[in-house]
Formats: C-alpha cells, sequence, structure tokens
C-alpha cells in the first residue's frame, strides 16, 4: 500500500472518529429570551387551533435549546441518551432545525428509562456539559456511544470535548444534578410521558419516533396557526407564551394529557 493510499485512509479513519464523537461546539445563545406563559395576556387565546387537546408544557431558561431564536413552533422532547429509537429521532429532529431554522425550536427533557443502566449517568453527564456550554456536543456524543455510559466513559467524553473534568466530575456527582433529572422525570410523568421519545409540538403530545413525513405535517400545520396568530396581531415571540396560556394545565388535561403515538 503506499503512502498516499495510507494517508486517506487515515484521513477518512480520523472523520469517522470526529462523527462518532461528535463535536464540540458551543450551545446556542439568544440575545433574548422569548416571554413566559404568566408575562402575556390572553387576547390571542381564541387563535390557538383547539381541533386536539394541547397540554401546558413551559420550559426554563435554563432548560437546553437549540433553533429558533423566535419560533414558530416549539418541540419539547423527552428523551432518554441509552434509547436507540431516542437516538433515531434526534436524528430526525436535528434535520427538521436544520430545514426550518427560523421557525422551529427544540427544548430537550432529561427521562431516563429505569430498563437503561447508564441511562441516568448521561442525563447528569449532559447536564454537567451544559454548565460549560456544551450540553449539544454532548448530547450527540452520547448518542452517537450509546453504548459507552457509565462514569468512566463521561468523563472520557467531556475530555474529549475539551470539557474541565474537574469541574464535570464534580457536577456529575453533586445531588443537585441527579435532582434534575428526576425534576424533568416528574415534569414528563404529570403530562402523560411514559415512554420515549415522547414530545410535545406546540403543546400536542406525540411518543415514538414518527418519520419523518408525518412530523412534516406537523410542523405545516403548526406553522400555519402561527402564522394565522401573528397576522392578527400577535408578536412573533409571544407565539409560545400564548400557546402554553391557551393550553390545558396537565392536571386538567386528564386522559389526553398523554402523549399519542
Amino acid at each position: 500500500m503506499n503512502h498516499r493510499v495510507i494517508s486517506c485512509a487515515l484521513l477518512l479513519l480520523a472523520a469517522a472518529c470526529n462523527k462518532t464523537r461528535g463535536t464540540s461546539e458551543a450551545d446556542p445563545t439568544y440575545a433574548r429570551a422569548t416571554p413566559r406563559a404568566e408575562e402575556v395576556d390572553d387576547r390571542f387565546g381564541s387563535a390557538v387551533d383547539k381541533l386536539e387537546a394541547r397540554v401546558a408544557v413551559p420550559y426554563e431558561a435554563d432548560d437546553p435549546v437549540r433553533g429558533a431564536s423566535e419560533p414558530l413552533v416549539t418541540i419539547v422532547e423527552f428523551s432518554d441518551f441509552q434509547c436507540p429509537f431516542c437516538g433515531q429521532f434526534a436524528q430526525t429532529l436535528e434535520e427538521l432545525i436544520k430545514a426550518y431554522p427560523d421557525d422551529v425550536r427544540l427544548v430537550f427533557k432529561q427521562f431516563p428509562l429505569p430498563m437503561h443502566p447508564d441511562a441516568e449517568i448521561g442525563a447528569r453527564a449532559a447536564i454537567a456539559a451544559k454548565a460549560q456550554d456544551r450540553f449539544w456536543a454532548m448530547h450527540d456524543t452520547l448518542f452517537a456511544q450509546r453504548h459507552a455510559m457509565d462514569e468512566d466513559d463521561v468523563v472520557e467524553h467531556a475530555a474529549a470535548l475539551g470539557l474541565d473534568t474537574a469541574a464535570f466530575s464534580a457536577l456529575l456527582a453533586d445531588p443537585a444534578t441527579a435532582a434534575r433529572v428526576k425534576a424533568d422525570i416528574a415534569f414528563g410523568q404529570a403530562r402523560g410521558v411514559r415512554g420515549t421519545p415522547a414530545f410535545f409540538v406546540n403543546g400536542r403530545g406525540f411518543s415514538g419516533a414518527l418519520p419523518p413525513d408525518k412530523l412534516q405535517a406537523i410542523l405545516a400545520e403548526e406553522r400555519e396557526m402561527a402564522q394565522a396568530m401573528i397576522a392578527g396581531g400577535c408578536p412573533r415571540a409571544e407565539i409560545y407564551a400564548r400557546i402554553v396560556r391557551a393550553s390545558a394545565p396537565p392536571e386538567r388535561a386528564g386522559a389526553h394529557a398523554r402523549p399519542k403515538g
């Protein structure tokens, strides 16, 4: 084998490894936060499509977010890093955000399942990485290497992503990090989440890794509704806050709270 062939092989191997390990791009930042439901009034409540039940799914300012700065469609996803279907769906969502960078925002909530022994460690690892603005880099790495997720593995991932491993390890072991995972699980369970992936599109609940064409159809409906709200005078930045305000809280949603597959 000549040197040129060897060099090409090494370059291809390096590219494959980099793709598997994920990148170390910083988490996205936004010039300003979108309003919360309690910061808006009910003026546009009647414009929120009630053809099917919507559940109020607010999120916190420190939840992992990527996508549009002023979204027409907000997807809140509940996921497990050792779930193969979640990994598949993560790729679908990534492509969706790339296709609609100005319209779609993704919010990630932790929902490690008991059947996956290291999923909870993966969830804590992602939270610990977020403290160093690398949640999504760790997210991609964990899904790419879902069979390498014990404590030593995630510290190794953190090092490969260029994180301060001492700070990462300290936060990984911090009881507050485990409490954050439990809080996400409880938040999802209150909204009917029982398995993964589960997600809410502007408050409409779904479960399972939906195929791209079905997700596109849902997205088209939600974009149309949001654009009608804007045409009626609703500021774009307030779309999701007003949808949350007009949606049923979990305790009143009853059976409708459970995402449908």
